[in-house]
């Protein structure tokens, strides 16, 4: 009977260490993690980062993200907490970089939060001559959601000051309540530094970078990054296995049952005392043998002059052959090869990319992160462009590089490692030169003369193939 209700609005019995949301984030094994966030973790990240922005009732935000990735929770409550005013970017626009540029000088937008990828796109635009410019309001730009390469900024800085408006890289994570770090960009900055330089921790987090014994390391040596403090979340929705086993006890507080997040995450601290980020602990890989973090290759090819963007994945083959493929976003005319032989230059042979992918833009997700599933595979066939076998020992080379290779033909002239060999392939093939010609070719043979047409020449002039070994 609502006679005996009352009529003032109900007051709720909310604490501070309630729960606010809770966001679902990937999982290794394929289930997805609820992470549960109080109200506490939210409104002391605004406290803890107020001096560095000042964000006020003048301050104009965008919804640019889905609710879904903890990015919109800074831009929802960046606005409403200091009075601002809330931009909803609607879906179709966050994926048009064009009309979102224009959305942001019509609405005056002070405050934009953009993944590197999404921006990256956004600054394309910016810097296209042919459209006509519009002045951006714009104060302040925070990265966040995935690493950033300062060198991939180097285009907007050229156009724009340091300050007007003013970059920040802010390395984060959903279980430690969206921001973690801090670092102020600056034009320099973007010129000199090829590591994702991820800054210090928010006042009220502490950062350890620790070995597998949850050590200490030294200045300059890689570990796995926990934090600690007043941003560490709950723990995982209805999965207490997991929690305990993510959110560790912290042995380097005084303050009884304090726990630290394991990120996961690979960093090191540089001379300044700052962190960088390297990579995920998940995402290195055993090629042939060597132990490879993909982020490090990345580095390296973001020095490339016409290289504005550039992400290395490892892609398996039907064959069970794992390889390395680059996939770059050029600044100017440029050609994939000229980007393996920059690899090739500075990096070890295991490191160089098989292939190197150009594309137009970086496919997102719906949060703006970097779709992966999206990029193409990449075509090694499209290289074979080289004349026909011109005799019969000719041909059977070609059919044994295309078998090797996995690929439906290979031309007289075509290069071995330019169509994705490598060194555990080359071995592979000379057996079978072996097995076919009965001759032993000397690897470096194959090395100082990667075609078809030359392992034929050398057919000749080789002696004969070892016996193999067989059990008695």
């Amino acid at each position: 009977d609502l006679a005996d209700r009352p009529t003032h609005n109900p007051t709720p019995d909310l604490l501070p260490d309630h729960p606010a949301y809770v966001i679902y984030t990937s999982g290794s094994t394929g289930q997805p993690k609820g992470v549960v966030i109080t109200h506490r973790n939210v409104v002391r990240l605004f406290d803890a980062t107020r001096a560095w922005f000042d964000f006020g009732p003048d301050d104009v935000w965008t919804l640019f993200h889905s609710y879904a990735f903890d990015f919109s929770v800074w831009e929802l409550w960046g606005a409403l907490l200091h009075g601002g005013r809330l931009v909803v970017v609607p879906y179709e626009v966050s994926r048009t970089p064009g009309a979102f540029l224009d959305l942001l000088a019509d609405e005056g937008v002070t405050v934009l939060n953009q993944t590197p990828s999404a921006f990256h796109q956004l600054a394309s635009v910016d810097g296209d001559a042919t459209r006509p410019s519009r002045p951006l309001r714009l104060r302040t730009v925070v990265f966040g959601g995935e690493a950033l390469q300062p060198s991939s900024l180097a285009d907007w800085y050229a156009r724009h000051p340091d300050d007007a408006p003013a970059l920040v890289n802010m390395y984060g994570i959903t279980e430690t309540t969206v921001h973690v770090t801090y670092q102020p960009l600056t034009r320099d900055r973007a010129g000199a530094a090829a590591a994702s330089v991820i800054g210090r921790a928010i006042p009220d987090l502490r950062t350890h970078v620790l070995d597998g014994g949850l050590q200490l390391v030294a200045p300059g040596v890689v570990g796995e990054l926990y934090v600690s403090g007043a941003g560490v979340a709950r723990g995982y929705l209805g999965r207490p296995g997991l929690t305990a086993e993510r959110f560790v006890a912290d042995p380097y507080s005084t303050t009884p049952g304090a726990r630290m997040y394991r990120t996961g995450d690979l960093v090191r601290r540089n001379p300044d005392g700052e962190l960088e980020f390297v990579g995920r602990a998940d995402h290195q890989v055993k090629i042939r043998g060597f132990r490879i973090e993909p982020g490090e290759i990345e580095a390296v090819l973001t020095e490339h002059p016409c290289v504005a963007e550039v992400t290395v994945v490892v892609r398996r083959e039907p064959s069970g052959d794992v390889r390395l493929v680059a996939y770059a976003v050029a600044r100017e005319a440029l050609h994939a090869e000229d980007v393996r032989e920059f690899a090739r230059d500075r990096l070890p042979e295991y490191m160089v990319p098989a292939a190197v992918v150009l594309l137009d833009r970086m496919p997102l997700t719906a949060n703006g992160k970097l779709d992966t599933a999206a990029l193409p595979a990449p075509d090694f066939s499209v290289s074979v462009a080289g004349r026909e076998a011109r005799t019969p020992q000719e041909q059977i080379v070609c059919d044994l590089f295309a078998q090797v290779l996995g690929l439906p033909r290979v031309g007289v002239d075509d290069g071995f490692f330019e169509l994705g060999g490598h060194s555990l392939l080359a071995t592979r093939l000379i057996a079978q030169v072996r097995a076919v010609f009965g001759v032993e070719l000397e690897l470096r043979f194959l090395f100082e003369g990667p075609t078809p047409a030359a392992v034929a020449a050398r057919l000749d002039t080789a002696g004969p193939g070892r016996l193999a070994l067989t059990v008695r």
